[in-house]
């Protein structure tokens, strides 16, 4: 399972294994998936957020952290 870092504007550092991070205008998810359902592991309002990465693994085995780009919705909504 993916492993997420999330570094906050107080210096707070989260780990979390999550399948995926998704925002709305307001809130980071990030969420894992059980039996069908989707379940947060940590939701922080994006104010407080500083910097979201997520962490591969190379083939030597080493980890290595990239900074991941939150999408947040703009809030309109089309019409066709």
């Amino acid at each position: 399972m993916p492993t997420y870092r999330v570094q906050t504007h107080s210096g707070d550092v989260h780990t979390v294994q999550a399948l995926r991070a998704r925002a709305d205008t307001q809130t980071l998810y990030l969420e894992s998936r059980s039996a069908g359902l989707w379940k947060s592991e940590l939701d922080l309002p994006l104010d407080q957020v500083q910097r979201v990465q997520r962490r591969f693994t190379e083939n030597d085995g080493r980890w290595t952290w990239l900074t991941e780009q939150i999408s947040v919705p703009s809030g309109g909504v089309s019409t066709g």
